[in-house]
């Protein structure tokens, strides 16, 4: 790495954390205080070191899209499948001399996951075989840690949906389908609403089911209610709704998901 990639200002052992909150895969976003903090020293590369004491340097292609957002970029992927990275996985980054950045990795248990150079080459080999097996295997660890979580196995316990036109349109229309898998796990095939809670609040949903012959039910949709719903937390197409199961209140709800929602702006919702 030149010279001038490896010129940042006096940053040594500033800290900075970062959570999964969509495709691991894709180039990571860090914060915006970070960001300003190298105004003027903006680096083109930075290299990636797993604090657990790992060998393997990950020289990975820095970018700034000209609104003051710093992202990793090319070569970010390569680290986060050699790694089995995924959603809701809390990174720790600490700037280290010479543009490195050591990174700790927690995964759904809370708990630091601890690799080794072998685990890292043999699961970097894995991922880029072209599966994309990669992402489902490594929500299998994901339970989110919070007491309200009902099912540990992110396939089942929580899913993610990016609001496009067709769950947004008019008010008798509008819908959002949900995943099968998270359908079987909760038995949405008997149910007949869902409570969304948001914000201390809570919106009742009628589940929609589609019929086939002789009278089986299909997939399951969240349809009456859905719209207000939307309209008051004034949702927008690009959006990013990630839905978690919930326990009952004792209230007489059979079922609830609780909803987190992130802007196009890559804001959240208070």
């Amino acid at each position: 790495m030149d010279g001038e990639t490896a010129a940042f200002p006096d940053l040594m052992d500033f800290e900075f954390f970062v959570i999964i909150l969509q495709n691991p895969w894709e180039k990571l976003r860090l914060p915006d205080k970070f960001a300003k903090l190298l105004d003027g020293q903006e680096p083109r590369e930075v290299t990636l070191l797993e604090a657990s004491g790992g060998r393997s340097l990950w020289d990975v292609e820095v970018l700034f899209d000209g609104e003051g957002h710093m992202y990793l970029d090319h070569g970010w992927e390569r680290f986060a499948r050699a790694h089995d990275l995924g959603l809701w996985n809390f990174l720790v980054f600490t700037y280290d001399e010479d543009a490195v950045l050591n990174v700790t990795v927690f995964d759904g248990s809370m708990c630091r996951r601890h690799y080794h150079d072998d685990d890292e080459e043999s699961i970097g080999t894995s991922s880029e075989s072209g599966s994309n097996n990669s992402m489902d295997s490594s929500g299998n660890d994901i339970s989110g840690g919070a007491a309200e979580m009902n099912i540990d196995d992110a396939l089942t316990s929580q899913f993610t949906v990016t609001l496009k036109p067709s769950h947004l349109g008019a008010r008798q229309k509008q819908y959002l389908n949900v995943p099968p898998a998270f359908q079987h796990a909760h038995g949405y095939d008997g149910r007949s609403e869902v409570v969304l809670r948001m914000r201390g609040e809570k919106w009742t949903v009628t589940l929609k089911h589609n019929i086939r012959k002789g009278g089986h039910r299909t997939r399951a949709s969240l349809r009456y209610g859905w719209h207000q719903f939307c309209v008051d937390n004034r949702l927008g197409v690009g959006d990013v709704c990630f839905f978690r199961a919930l326990r009952g209140d004792g209230v007489g709800e059979d079922h609830a998901l609780k909803v987190e929602v992130r802007k196009r702006d890559g804001s959240f919702i208070d």
